[in-house]
């Protein structure tokens, strides 16, 4: 079964290069708003993609938010940002890595594949 992945980004050409790239790799993957948290669970998604800046509202609020939430606390989070201080902003919120923007096509599906197969911050990092 194909893994699942839930893409919450406002930039709809950022939306629409992920989107692509990651279908292309054998993902299934689906955009979502971003609130309310406790209904993003109902999407079943293995890894979920989240933008720093949704709508003038900070990402990790949202990642903070679903980590604190039982339905949705044990599906990975990857943090996409232009912010200079993203890993600190990555750590603080609990999420499994991030990905600064912008970023290489090979960086982001490395570091998607990382985070299936569980290889979380040490390595799955992109700098």
């Amino acid at each position: 079964m194909k893994k699942r992945i839930l893409i919450i980004e406002d930039d709809s050409s950022i939306l629409d290069i992920v989107t692509f790239i990651l279908t292309e790799e054998g993902y299934d993957v689906i955009a979502a708003a971003p609130w309310p948290a406790d209904q993003l669970h109902h999407y079943s998604a293995d890894l979920i993609l989240l933008d720093e800046w949704i709508n003038e509202r900070e990402g990790h609020l949202l990642c903070t938010e679903l980590k604190d939430m039982h339905e949705t606390q044990h599906i990975p989070v990857i943090i996409l940002s232009t912010a200079l201080n993203i890993e600190d902003i990555a750590v603080k919120c609990k999420a499994e890595g991030y990905i600064r923007k912008p970023f290489d096509i090979d960086d982001l599906v490395q570091e998607v594949e990382n985070c299936f197969s569980g290889h979380y911050r040490e390595s799955a990092v992109i700098r």
